[in-house]
């Protein structure tokens, strides 16, 4: 585990391992990722997006042994790339979905399911609590599990929990025949254009950061116009040889590429270089809100 501890993924990873009999590794800075896990050998490792991208572009050239084993990966936190997921399956990897909150202990919806139908989805509900999409599409969860509040201060708690102890989880998702949902994106970075289409930027922003040389991605909206905000990975363009305008080229190429890819309402129309990373929470979140 490498998460933060406040993290309910890393807090539960590191109770319910530890319970059952397991060795648990910690490793409590990104920066020696890989000296602490060539020192600790581990199977299993709960990932967020930038570390399964680190660990995908390892095993995709061919330095699997950089990992000293890790076979299984809990992925959760945000929205990954099914191209990523699959591909990982392919190599070898059991690669697990899981949905929850700190909110809800951790408690939510988990996808084991190993094959290309359901690798875009995080998964069923369990039947620890009660789970619905609401008129909105927003995951509701009720149960034993939900906190009783945010401490001291009621107001942020029923903004959340409502009268019938929903809690109002923030993520839309959409659920398939088979009860298997797939999110779309969190409710608050929802783009509206002037054409009345909902645009969830996570989706778009999965399949860029999986293209050549793209190290994270922002969508924005300006002028009612899409723009990509682009934080290209410099140091491996430059080991190749790249100079800065052959980095701009292959990110006007992505963009033409992705545009393919996407409804005409959603495609973007530039493309911007940041230089520096986008700045981030303790949990490793973009902070989306400089950048709109």
């Amino acid at each position: 585990s490498c998460l933060p501890m406040f993290h309910i993924s890393a807090m539960t990873s590191l109770v319910s391992w530890s319970i059952t009999g397991h060795c648990v590794n910690l490793c409590n800075d990104l920066k020696y990722f890989y000296r602490d896990l060539g020192a600790m050998r581990s199977d299993v490792m709960a990932v967020v997006p930038v570390l399964l991208k680190s660990i995908y572009s390892d095993v995709m050239k061919g330095r699997r042994d950089r990992l000293n084993g890790l076979c299984v990966l809990t992925c959760g936190a945000a929205m990954f790339d099914p191209k990523i997921l699959s591909d990982m399956m392919e190599k070898g990897f059991f690669v697990a979905q899981m949905y929850g909150l700190t909110e809800t202990c951790g408690d939510g919806i988990i996808n084991y399911e190993q094959d290309e139908k359901h690798i875009r989805a995080v998964g069923r509900p369990d039947d620890h609590a009660e789970y619905k999409l609401d008129e909105t599409g927003e995951i509701c969860i009720r149960g034993g599990c939900v906190m009783l509040g945010y401490y001291k201060d009621p107001a942020a708690t029923a903004e959340v929990v409502d009268a019938d102890g929903w809690l109002h989880t923030g993520d839309l998702a959409t659920m398939d025949t088979e009860g298997y949902v797939t999110v779309r994106g969190r409710s608050k970075n929802m783009l509206l254009t002037a054409s009345g289409q909902n645009i969830y930027p996570e989706e778009i922003e999965s399949k860029l950061n999986n293209m050549p040389y793209v190290s994270e991605s922002l969508i924005v909206l300006q002028k009612d116009k899409f723009v990509a905000l682009i934080y290209p990975d410099f140091d491996d363009a430059f080991a190749h040889g790249m100079e800065q305008s052959d980095i701009e080229k292959v990110m006007e190429d992505n963009r033409n590429e992705l545009n393919l890819q996407l409804p005409a309402y959603c495609q973007i129309t530039k493309v911007k270089i940041h230089f520096e990373e986008f700045e981030k929470t303790a949990k490793k979140s973009i902070k989306r809100f400089m950048y709109q």
